[in-house]
C-alpha cells in the first residue's frame, strides 16, 4: 500500500545482532550492444533449453504452484525476461496496468510467446495495454519487461524498476493476474554478475517461494547489505543499498523501539518476519525527500541521504513510525473494503503520537503538525463534499489528500474526545486493541467493523456518523478548548498554542496527551 503525507523508541532488550550473507545469483546479463539478429537466434535456442531445464528441476512445491524465472537482460536499458509455467492451461494473460497512481504499466510488456504441449510457439494478440490473447491454450510462456524507472522518483517505492545502482522487483506488477488458488509461487532470479538479491520471501540460494505473490518484493544490486535481529517477538531484517551516514545498530534501535511500542499498544504480535528495504532517493536529495510503501511484511523506503547522521536518522524514525504501523494496520487485520481513511489517516495520527512518545518530536512540533494538516485540509476545494468512506473509494483519482489529512484530523479529534469523556482512562489505543481482539477467522467489512468500535464509547455514539459516514466539517476549536489549546489564524497559517491560564482539568488532559 503506498503512503505519503505527514508520515513519518521504554527501549527494547538488546539481543544478538547477526549478519546474513546475501545469496549469490547466476549471471544472465547480456550486453545491449549485441546485434538484434543474434539476440533473436540465441533467445529462440535458450528459450526452449531453459524451459526444459528449469521446469524439469525437482522441487518441493506441489503441482498446483506457479513457477517463474526472472532474468535481468540488461541494466541500461533496464530490461528483464520472465519465463512462467502454470499448473493449468490458459489462452489469455492479463497484467496490471495501473497501481498507486502509476499508469501505463501494461505497455511495458513485450515479445510475449507461449509454448504449446508439442513445443511449438503460440503467438499472441494484444487486446489492450497489459491484455493479451492466443488462439491456442498453453501452460508455459515467456515475455520481456521494460523496467525503466518511473519519471517521478516518488513513484519508485510502488512499482518495479532497475537502474545502474540497484533495482526493485515486485511480483504484483511483473506476473500476470491469475484466477484460482495456487499453493505457492516459486521464483528463480538471475541477476547481473556481482549483484545480490534480498527479498521478503523464503529463499534457498537464488530460488524463492511465496504463498503471497501480490506482496513479494526483491531488492537487487551490487552493494546490498543485510542485518537480522530478533526484536521482542518479531524477526527483523534490515536491507540497505549503498552507503549511509549511520550504522545498522542505529536503525535497529529505532525500529526496535517502534515495533515494541506498537506490539504493546495493540497487544498483538506480528505473525511474519518484518523486512525493511532502504534505498537511496535518486539524485543529491536530503532526507526531506522520501517515498515509501508497505507490502505484506515488507517496508520499501526510498530516502534522501545527503545530510548529517542526526538529520537522516530523525527523518528515518518519523517515516518508520508510520510505515511500520502498517505491518499491523491494515496488513495484520482481516478486514476487507475501502477503508483508507482509517489505515492511512488514523495511522498518520498514531504515528505522530508515536513520534511524540519516543521523543522524535516535541509537543510544539506535535501541535504545529496538526495545525499544518488543518490548513492543508481547509485549502482543499472538496474537503467537506465527500464522506471519508467515499474519499477512500476515490483515493487514486481525486481524493488522496482528503484520505490523509481529514482522516488524520478525525483521528485526532476522536482521541481528544475519548480522553475527555473517559477522564483519561481511555484513548484511541483502545480501539486498536478491540480490533485485534476480534476472532481471527473470516473476513469482515472494514467500515462496519471500525465504525462499530468507534461508536461503542460513551459520548461518541454519533461520532462516526458525523465525521466518517457523512461529510462533516471539522471544527478544532471545540475539541481543543477542553485542553486549553488555543487556535489562532495567522497570515502565515494556523497556530496552536497552550494557554497560560490553565485549569486543573486542562492540565490533566494536556498531560494525558503527552505535553
Amino acid at each position: 500500500m503506498p503512503n505519503s503525507a505527514v508520515k513519518h523508541v521504554s527501549g527494547p532488550p538488546q539481543p544478538r545482532i547477526t549478519e546474513r550473507k546475501l545469496p549469490s545469483v547466476s549471471n544472465s546479463l547480456r550486453h545491449a550492444s549485441q546485434a538484434e539478429h543474434s539476440r533473436v537466434l540465441v533467445d529462440a535456442i535458450l528459450f526452449a533449453a531453459c524451459v526444459l531445464l528449469f521446469f524439469a528441476t525437482p522441487s518441493v512445491v506441489t503441482a498446483q504452484s506457479i513457477r517463474a524465472r526472472i532474468s535481468v537482460i540488461s541494466v541500461e536499458p533496464a530490461r528483464i525476461s520472465i519465463e512462467v509455467e502454470l499448473p493449468d492451461s490458459t489462452n489469455a494473460l492479463s497484467f496490471r496496468n495501473s497501481y498507486a497512481g502509476v499508469v501505463g504499466l501494461g505497455d511495458r510488456f513485450e515479445n510475449i510467446e507461449g509454448l504449446k504441449v508439442n513445443g511449438e510457439r503460440a503467438s499472441f494478440q494484444k487486446l489492450a495495454p497489459g491484455e493479451f490473447e492466443s488462439a491456442e491454450k498453453f501452460t508455459r510462456f515467456k515475455y520481456e519487461v521494460n523496467l525503466a524507472p518511473p519519471s517521478r522518483p516518488a513513484q519508485m517505492s510502488h512499482v518495479s524498476w532497475i537502474n545502474q545502482e540497484h533495482g526493485l522487483l515486485m511480483l504484483a506488477d511483473l506476473l500476470p493476474r491469475f484466477t484460482g488458488h495456487f499453493s505457492a509461487t516459486l521464483i528463480t532470479l538471475d541477476a547481473p554478475t556481482r549483484w545480490t538479491v534480498a527479498s521478503n520471501t523464503k529463499n534457498e540460494g537464488s530460488q524463492f517461494s511465496t504463498d503471497d505473490p501480490e506482496n513479494a518484493a526483491f531488492l537487487i544490486g551490487p552493494a546490498l547489505h543485510e542485518k537480522r535481529q530478533q526484536l521482542d517477538a518479531t524477526n527483523f531484517s534490515f536491507v540497505t543499498s549503498g552507503k549511509w551516514p549511520f550504522s545498522d545498530k542505529d536503525v535497529i534501535k529505532i525500529a526496535g523501539k517502534i515495533i515494541e511500542e506498537y506490539s504493546r499498544m495493540t497487544q498483538f504480535e506480528l505473525k511474519s518476519n518484518a523486512v525493511l528495504m532502504l534505498i537511496p532517493y535518486p539524485g543529491e536529495a536530503g532526507p526531506e525527500s522520501w517515498s515509501a510503501e508497505t507490502r505484506g511484511n515488507d517496508v520499501v523506503l526510498l530516502l534522501g541521504r545527503k545530510a548529517s547522521r542526526k538529520k537522516v536518522l530523525s527523518r528515518l524514525g518519523i517515516v518508520l513510525s508510520h510505515e511500520l504501523f502498517h505491518l499491523w494496520v491494515p496488513n495484520s487485520l482481516k478486514l476487507e473494503g475501502d477503508y483508507d481513511w482509517f489505515f492511512e489517516g488514523f495511522t498518520l495520527y498514531q504515528a505522530l503520537r508515536m513520534d511524540l512518545r519516543l521523543g522524535l518530536i516535541s509537543f510544539d512540533d506535535y501541535l504545529q503538525t496538526i495545525a499544518s494538516v488543518y490548513d492543508s485540509y481547509l485549502s482543499s476545494v472538496d474537503h467537506d463534499k465527500l464522506s471519508l468512506i467515499e474519499a477512500s473509494r476515490r483515493r487514486w483519482t481525486t481524493s488522496s489528500s482528503l484520505v490523509y489529512e481529514k482522516g488524520m484530523l478525525v483521528g485526532f479529534v476522536y482521541d481528544l474526545s475519548l480522553r475527555k469523556f473517559s477522564d483519561c482512562r481511555a484513548s484511541i489505543d483502545d480501539v486498536y486493541r478491540d480490533l485485534f481482539a476480534l476472532p481471527a477467522t473470516g473476513q469482515r467489512n472494514a467500515n462496519e467493523t471500525i465504525i462499530a468500535a468507534l461508536s461503542k464509547r460513551d459520548g461518541l455514539q454519533s461520532f462516526a456518523r458525523d465525521y466518517v459516514e457523512s461529510a462533516g466539517k471539522i471544527d478544532l476549536d471545540s475539541a481543543l478548548s477542553a485542553y486549553g489549546i488555543q487556535l489562532r489564524r495567522m497570515s502565515s497559517g494556523t497556530k496552536l498554542t497552550v494557554r497560560r491560564d490553565l485549569s486543573k482539568e486542562q492540565r490533566k488532559l494536556l498531560k494525558c496527551i503527552g505535553s
